[in-house]
């Protein structure tokens, strides 16, 4: 049997971020261990209701079509609030709710949503479960996890702001080099941002985190003996360099779903399964704001074009030497990128050196960081394949 990838989520659900767990949990090639909230998109309450209701559609979806059931994963409460700044949110986007104003009419929370937030809660059957819980916090339980594996086996995908991730790192970085990689949905690297003129939004609610998150790829080589030495480092229990991957806004406006394959594919399935009720009642809101905001007919869901690019790196263990036709598919540079902190008008700003008489002088933080940056892919295939896993659309691919 093909060995599944274990991974863990870190989010902040997030319209996007439900499709990117549902794209994630419908993948045959991945295990989700942990589910990790972190404040972002909407407050903390928000995250958590939207994280139980979404799991529950997925619980509830298995049973209505009879299918055996997963692992549940672990979900567990993260940061409420950023490392040094106060919080911002993305209700303009994601409505006051985070997941498109859905609660008051189209689709109704399950009543007990909070109890089965509550660990060891005792009236809550083990069959009834949507999840597991944890009275670990989001940061301890991300290292948890890390620990029941072998080291550069579980991927962290990382979609929402970094204080988690932070977190995780500084309370036992050696623990943390055991992550085969970060997969980051954050940045704007040579675009505009979102949020601001400079900066994406998960990189803008909490840049301290971002730029530590940033700093563990210190020393990292794509290589096979690069690889060799994280193996080395982490069994004599030293602090590895960390595999830091980032989709910024520069690719991830290429994974888009179009109104009109929406129109043709997923609003005639209606509530013909209770996933795609679910799926209905919020991805509506999405289009809407779209054109209206953005005068656009298309909606990039950059947290699930997120969980592709984990998807389609399982095969490279850490060593470079993964899938031959990946580099077909994407376009990336390894850069010594940071992140800004302390700018008026640039507060989450990617960082990046580019004056060629500098090439052969010392970086700016002592050591360079060594982050693997996307900056473009052929978006096609993301319509093609999240249509597909999730809609049953039945496309030649």
């Amino acid at each position: 049997m093909k060995r599944k990838e274990p991974i863990i989520i870190d989010t902040d659900p997030g319209i996007d971020d439900a499709l990117a767990i549902i794209l994630a949990y419908l993948s045959p090639d991945v295990d989700i261990r942990a589910i990790t909230l972190t404040h972002g998109n909407v407050g903390m309450d928000c995250v958590k209701k939207n994280a139980a209701v979404i799991l529950h559609a997925l619980s509830d979806n298995e049973k209505f079509l009879q299918l055996p059931p997963k692992r549940l994963p672990v979900l567990a409460i993260g940061a409420s609030k950023p490392l040094s700044i106060e919080p911002v949110k993305a209700t303009y986007f994601h409505g006051e709710d985070g997941i498109g104003m859905i609660y008051n009419e189209l689709h109704k929370a399950p009543e007990n949503w909070e109890k089965h937030l509550i660990h060891e809660e005792e009236s809550i059957e083990e069959a009834t479960r949507w999840f597991e819980t944890t009275s670990r916090d989001g940061p301890d339980e991300i290292l948890y996890q890390l620990k029941q594996v072998e080291p550069l086996t579980m991927t962290i995908v990382a979609i929402g702001p970094l204080t988690n991730i932070a977190l995780a790192h500084q309370r036992d970085p050696v623990t943390f080099s055991r992550a085969k990689r970060v997969v980051v949905m954050g940045g704007a690297v040579d675009v505009p941002g979102n949020i601001c003129a400079y900066a994406e939004f998960n990189f803008r609610a909490d840049p301290h985190a971002a730029k530590i998150v940033m700093g563990t790829s210190k020393g990292f080589q794509h290589t096979p003996e690069g690889y060799q030495q994280r193996l080395d480092l982490i069994s004599q229990g030293k602090v590895a360099p960390s595999h830091i991957i980032i989709m910024p806004l520069d690719a991830s406006d290429d994974g888009t779903i179009s109104k009109a394959d929406y129109d043709k594919y997923i609003v005639p399935l209606g509530k013909s399964t209770p996933l795609y009720g679910f799926i209905n009642a919020f991805m509506r809101w999405s289009f809407e704001v779209c054109a209206d905001y953005y005068n656009l007919d298309n909606w990039a869901v950059y947290d699930a074009y997120t969980v592709l690019l984990m998807l389609e790196l399982i095969q490279d263990i850490g060593d470079g030497k993964g899938d031959p036709t990946f580099d077909n598919r994407w376009e990336y540079k390894y850069l010594d990128l940071t992140v800004e902190t302390e700018g008026e008008y640039t507060l989450g700003m990617c960082c990046v050196d580019r004056r060629n008489y500098q090439k052969d002088k010392s970086p700016w933080d002592t050591t360079a960081n060594n982050v693997q940056t996307f900056l473009a892919g052929k978006g096609g295939r993301f319509r093609d394949i999240i249509l597909n896993t999730i809609f049953n659309a039945g496309i030649d691919i």
